[in-house]
């Protein structure tokens, strides 16, 4: 049995897509009154046909995200779930990478939602209501993957997470996050039959509901009312694999790891 979010609204941001489409979709069968947040309209109407959910049209990566933010709690508050998932990649090298992408992906990625964030914090905080907040982080916020850009805005937003946590406990706000690795999204094609699957100690890429029902878990004061400041990650075990172990888990020999150890690029 799933928890139930009945008189409760909560917005979900990139809601258009994968995870944000899946958790949107979800919150709303579970009860909850959704403002689904997206830039691209015609997402969004899919997502909300049949009054599933209330759609926003936003762009979290724009400079006017605090004023987003004003009106969708002035027309739908008080809010007091919301999921930051709105994020961009641009696969870059450092050395490869310029100021536009920096820019491109910390903007999406953190500053948008950061002040989002503060400003329906601040409605909670003066109304002294509780509240639960998930952001939707990375298996990249702690491994590398030749991505710094879009690897260092997700190890920012792990950070953020922890002291959010501590500085809104207090108020009764609950701060988590999620880390998902390899997901099937229409911007991820990679399927089960895919070379990296080999990785996963499940033997599968993620589906948007399996990253979706721990949002949901998180959001819920019944089954997570003790839990603040965690990143779970959602991830098939993907970090798990390392130089000692084949992708299937076996423990590489002795000699197979020196090696592997000594190799240099020739």
């Amino acid at each position: 049995m799933m928890p139930s979010f009945e008189g409760r609204a909560a917005v979900v941001t990139g809601a258009g897509h994968g995870i944000g489409r899946a958790t949107a979709e979800l919150l709303s069968s579970l009860g909850a009154r959704v403002v689904a947040v997206d830039h691209d309209q015609r997402a969004l109407e899919n997502v909300c046909q049949g009054g599933g959910c209330t759609p926003c049209v936003g762009d979290l990566a724009a400079d006017a995200v605090e004023e987003l933010a004003e009106e969708i709690w002035s027309r739908h508050g008080p809010v007091d779930l919301l999921v930051n998932n709105v994020g961009i990649g641009r696969v870059r090298r450092f050395l490869e990478a310029d100021a536009d992408d920096f820019n491109a992906v910390f903007n999406t990625n953190l500053r948008g939602p950061w002040f989002f964030t503060k400003r329906l914090v601040q409605h909670l905080v003066d109304e002294r209501r509780g509240g639960g907040i998930v952001f939707v982080s990375s298996v990249q916020d702690r491994v590398v993957a030749s991505d710094p850009t879009y690897s260092t805005s997700k190890a920012a937003v792990s950070m953020l997470v922890k002291e959010l946590a501590s500085e809104l406990g207090p108020h009764g706000i609950r701060v988590n996050a999620v880390s998902p690795g390899l997901v099937h999204t229409a911007s991820n094609p990679t399927t089960d039959d895919s070379p990296l699957t080999r990785f996963v100690p499940l033997g599968r890429v993620g589906e948007p509901a399996d990253i979706a029902h721990v949002i949901a878990v998180l959001l819920s004061e019944d089954w997570s009312g003790y839990v603040t400041g965690a990143n779970v990650p959602v991830d098939g075990g993907l970090p798990l694999h390392s130089v000692f172990t084949e992708p299937d888990g076996r423990r590489r020999g002795r000699m197979a790891v020196r090696r592997l150890l000594r190799r240099t690029p020739s």
